[in-house]
């Protein structure tokens, strides 16, 4: 019951939220009603805000190494780490000021530690799962190379930019850079995938020399 009673009060409670929405998404997933990357595919940002936004959290992940498994394995791993480092946190330090006015400033206190502990050692626990993902990307990395692809975010410049491509009949949602900054593309375009960038693993496009 104290179990319990932890993990539906404030501040574990708001990973208890995320951690049942967690486990409600993989059950889905097991019945086969859902895709784990899923969530890869819908990635579309309209303003430039957004963009800047987006482009500094990716960096962090690739930082480290949670971009190298799908986003719903990567942001499952960090719940949980996040929801069990809240349950001793909130055992330890706030069981005694429960009824001290400043409990919930502490409680958000902890979920903000929480969130940023749980990111460095979610890193750790994928590491041994990356193997599983990085050597299939690695293995059809090249086979891009010369196919066209739809852009599906609203710009695309030097470091930043998303596109659809299919690959023997599955659609997939990779990373694409310009190099020439002359020509625009936009949210629809098509273009042609001429580059693999090791580093930031992404492809750079071109127009097509026939459109």
């Amino acid at each position: 019951m104290e179990f319990l009673n932890t993990a539906l009060t404030f501040p574990t409670v708001v990973f208890s939220v995320l951690l049942i929405i967690v486990i409600l998404f993989w059950l889905v997933t097991i019945v086969g009603l859902a895709d784990m990357d899923m969530f890869e595919a819908d990635v579309e940002l309209e303003t430039e805000a957004n963009t800047a936004n987006t482009a500094n959290t990716s960096g962090i992940f690739n930082n480290l190494g949670l971009g190298e498994v799908p986003l719903t394995v990567s942001s499952s791993i960090i719940i949980m780490t996040a929801w069990l480092i809240s349950i001793y946190s909130q055992a330890w330090f706030l069981t005694e000021f429960k009824s001290h006015s400043l409990y919930y400033v502490f409680g958000a206190l902890i979920i903000i530690a929480c969130s940023i502990i749980a990111l460095p050692l979610s890193a750790l626990i994928t590491k041994p799962l990356r193997r599983f993902f990085t050597s299939k990307q690695t293995a059809n990395k090249h086979d891009f190379i010369g196919l066209e692809c739809t852009i599906a975010t609203s710009k695309v410049t030097q470091t930043f930019g998303q596109a659809r491509v299919t690959l023997q009949g599955a659609e997939q949602l990779i990373e694409i850079r310009v190099q020439d900054l002359t020509h625009q593309f936009n949210l629809g375009d098509t273009a042609l995938l001429i580059e693999h960038l090791v580093d930031s693993r992404s492809y750079v496009i071109a127009p097509k020399p026939w459109s």
